[in-house]
């Protein structure tokens, strides 16, 4: 896994500065099934504060789809 950034733009204009780690999954071989790469996200940060507790579920989940997207 490594750190990645990523600026996510939230509905109303607002945009947040996003770390995560990214894993860039696997291919399946003749002993390991295949996994999708993934991001999950440590820190969201709006004027450099981290608001990452006041996402919702869905928010989080969707700034992680999107990273994970920018990168394969």
């Amino acid at each position: 896994m490594r750190t990645i950034s990523h600026h996510y733009s939230h509905g109303e204009g607002i945009g947040l500065d996003c770390e995560l780690e990214y894993d860039p999954g696997q291919t399946a071989d003749e002993i390991n099934p295949p996994f999708p790469p993934a991001a999950y996200l440590i820190s969201a940060k709006v004027a450099g504060v981290d608001i990452l507790p006041l996402l919702s579920p869905g928010t989080v989940q969707a700034i992680e789809e999107a990273a994970a997207w920018a990168q394969s």
